[in-house]
């Protein structure tokens, strides 16, 4: 199953490693995600150009398509102002640059030409053709397990279809993410791997889920494949 890498607590719009870049470009990844969060400027403005040059220096270095989550830092004021500097064409997307679906305002920046992801907050009651509708979104980076489980996430995978809007299953769940990467591959196109923090996870595990060249094996047995280490 495909996946993709994301270090969020490698922030572009800081002192972003160039080693650690392209050792992670190096893993075979379907692309990366990296943080994007907002640092206080002089105003606004300089905030966001600050931000676009970020990205045009990690451009420089990835050379290919990545995207970009703000972890809900931005501002309204913020956003509109990126969008209107934006001209990123490597950007796959940029993710949850506002703490909440401020609908409105996802909408201008998807009128603007900004590909924005949405989903990880989505909540079980939520009304998702309406997000879709408003929002209009590049990717859905649905919490397999906080978007109400795998029913209710095969439920909007299959919305995610119609409307032609491909889902990224959130690595907060990745392991059922993995199951929903296989079993609908046309519209589940790769799964998060949490670089900086998953291994550590997985140790937790008898049997790890260890990606391999930015894959990981098809399941093979019912369940999900995860029992808990033994301590004793």
């Amino acid at each position: 199953m495909p996946a993709y890498a994301s270090w969020l607590r490698l922030d572009l719009s800081g002192p972003a490693s160039h080693s650690t870049l392209t050792q992670v470009l190096d893993e075979g990844w379907a692309f990366t995600k990296w943080g994007l969060r907002r640092r206080s400027g002089t105003s606004v403005a300089a905030e966001a150009r600050d931000l676009i040059e970020a990205l045009a220096r990690a451009a420089s270095v990835i050379d290919g398509p990545f995207a970009v989550d703000a972890v809900g830092t931005w501002s309204p004021q913020l956003a509109a102002a990126v969008a209107i500097l934006l001209d990123q064409p490597h950007l796959a997307w940029l993710e949850d640059p506002l703490p909440e679906h401020y609908l409105r305002l996802y909408s201008q920046l998807a009128a603007a030409g900004v590909p924005v992801a949405v989903g990880e907050r989505l909540r079980p009651d939520e009304d998702l053709g309406t997000l879709l509708d408003l929002a209009r979104p590049t990717a859905l980076t649905i919490d397999v397990v906080g978007c109400g489980g795998l029913t209710r996430a095969v439920e909007i995978t299959a919305v995610g279809h119609k409307a032609g809007v491909p889902v990224y299953p959130h690595g907060r769940s990745m392991v059922p993410g993995i199951h929903l990467t296989a079993a609908f591959p046309d519209t589940v196109r790769a799964v998060e791997y949490r670089r900086q923090w998953e291994p550590r996870r997985q140790l937790l595990y008898a049997e790890p889920w260890i990606p391999e060249n930015g894959r990981f094996p098809a399941p093979e047995a019912p369940g999900l494949g995860t029992q808990p280490r033994s301590i004793r």
